[in-house]
């Protein structure tokens, strides 16, 4: 296969996962301006790069590489595309005559994509897609020169799906919405997509790639309308022309509004920014080249039109969820799984079957699924069930770890039966386990334990137990690795003991470096650490 027929079919493979997932893109949209068009404007990016290589002729990899640059410099499109072409960019930079797809080669060009995108936006703020390439060029730093290229891929993958977990945390406007940043997470859609096509034309990967399970990044609640962006219109164009003075072009605008990027060369730049005047922008650089491929979106518009895109979405039947739960991060984590209501309670605090009823009246659906994660609620939620003419339907989740499991695999949009069956599919692959401290003397089984020991319980069975926290954690990951989990979940308390998340993913990196690890403060009673795996 030549040069462009392989670039040809990553491309594709990158636009196919794009065109999957680029409406729950458009729908985390909230940052820089909750417009709901980051999905739109990346797949319009990465299909600007198809139609180049489409019209490229010369098949040698530095023209190859010459097209994707040009294609996803003037198909750039929004904040997100823009970046992206940057990052597209500094990575094409590497792909020179003789060099093979190899982990070396990878380390080279995640670190000019980095480099490149950063250089592009004159203030980075962390928390967005500039974080998530960041990331998975530290992956794959740390990866040893001779690692298969499909340990690699895997490696990298893994360090960007934390990251864009992560980027929730790191912006208060994510955070207030409940999203992660919907740049980040479409950069990862694209990374995967050029995965899979490198895996479907023969690329040695050994380990499947890690999919970014879109569930797990749920779409922001539609509540109230969403505050308008300060700016009204997303003005974007290419300019041409000779010797273009970016810098003092970047001086002469950006009076005009803000989210200002100007990228490329002297001979064409393209230029983005949010301004209430498109007019007086085009008109402040007409006189240093020609302008093309102008486009004015009013984000205003984008705005409402997303609001009532997820309203309707919120109207629309399907299912909803009540669980119950303890700890204001695993109650965060199970809205962003798409949980409708929330039911304080759990161990030593169960909720009775009319405080499930009441959440219950308060949801519009009439098909509900009940979590009660928690085994001593089982009983009481199937008691509040029979004493509604509602759908109600018992997930029987025993632990918040497992209920967690069912929500990855909850779809709201279709009916009770269908989630029952793929929740407790989920149910039966997961394994849950709990690690706290004994608070007398006693035997669990015929096992002895002393008070202020710490114990680990795997399914319920006593596994572990020692004098630390951490090494009883250690001991109930190679419990748990037995059962072959491909992600490890780690929920901790807000005690002051808890062993930190580096020491968390070092010490599963020791046991299992392939199993993907994700760690949640979820502030639960009694328990330091809750772990699920599945």
């Amino acid at each position: 296969m030549s040069v462009l027929a392989r670039a040809a079919a990553l491309v594709e493979g990158a636009l196919a996962t794009l065109d999957a997932e680029r409406s729950l893109i458009n729908d985390l949209n909230v940052y820089p301006v909750p417009d709901g068009d980051t999905g739109t404007n990346l797949f319009l990016t990465v299909r600007a790069i198809q139609e180049e290589l489409a019209r490229t002729s010369q098949s040698d990899v530095v023209a190859v590489a010459s097209a994707i640059t040009k294609g996803s410099l003037m198909g750039a499109r929004g904040n997100s595309g823009v970046i992206l072409s940057q990052i597209v960019r500094g990575m094409c930079s590497e792909c020179r005559p003789g060099r093979t797809l190899d982990v070396d080669g990878l380390k080279r060009a995640f670190r000019e994509g980095t480099a490149a995108a950063y250089r592009a936006v004159k203030q980075p703020v962390e928390g967005t897609m500039l974080t998530v390439i960041r990331e998975m060029s530290a992956a794959a730093d740390r990866l040893p020169d001779d690692a298969p290229l499909g340990d690699a891929l895997t490696a990298i993958l893994a360090s960007g799906h934390i990251a864009v977990e992560h980027t929730q945390r790191q912006l208060a406007a994510l955070r207030q919405a409940g999203v992660v940043d919907a740049g980040g997470y479409g950069l990862l859609v694209i990374f995967r997509g050029l995965a899979e096509a490198l895996q479907a034309a023969g690329g040695r990967l050994v380990h499947a790639v890690p999919t970014a399970v879109a569930d797990s990044f749920a779409v922001p609640r539609a509540d109230e309308p969403t505050e308008m962006s300060r700016f009204r219109y997303c003005t974007s164009f290419l300019l041409s022309g000779e010797s273009l003075p970016r810098e003092y072009l970047e001086d002469l605008i950006s009076s005009l509004g803000d989210s200002m990027l100007l990228v490329g060369d002297q001979e064409m730049l393209k230029v983005h920014i949010h301004t209430d005047d498109p007019g007086a922008v085009l008109s402040r650089v007409v006189p240093f080249g020609g302008i093309s491929e102008v486009e004015i979106n009013d984000m205003h518009q984008q705005t409402r039109e997303r609001d009532q895109r997820l309203a309707a979405a919120r109207r629309a039947g399907g299912t909803a969820v009540v669980a119950v739960v303890a700890g204001e991060g695993n109650k965060e984590l199970f809205r962003e799984l798409g949980c409708a209501a929330i039911v304080d309670g759990g161990q030593s605090m169960n909720p009775s079957a009319a405080q499930l009823l009441e959440a219950v009246e308060q949801l519009e659906s009439s098909d509900v699924v009940i979590l009660p994660n928690n085994g001593n609620v089982v009983l009481t939620a199937e008691q509040a069930a029979g004493m509604s003419p509602r759908h109600i339907v018992v997930v029987p989740a025993t632990s918040i770890p497992a209920g967690i499991a069912a929500m990855v695999a909850f779809e709201a949009t279709a009916d009770a039966a269908a989630n029952v069956a793929a929740m407790e599919e989920a149910l039966a692959a997961n394994h849950s386990a709990e690690i706290t401290v004994a608070v007398r003397d006693s035997f669990v089984g015929d096992v002895s334990v002393r008070k202020d020991q710490v114990i680990g319980l795997v399914d319920d069975r006593l596994v572990a137990k020692g004098d630390t926290l951490l090494e009883v954690f250690e001991e109930v990951v190679r419990v748990l690795t037995a059962y072959d989990p491909d992600v490890i979940t780690v929920l901790t308390s807000l005690n002051g003991d808890t062993p930190t998340a580096e020491d968390l993913h070092a010490t599963v990196a020791s046991i299992a470096p392939t199993v993907e690890i994700a760690v949640h403060r979820g502030g639960q009673p009694l328990y330091p650490l809750l772990i699920g795996a599945e």
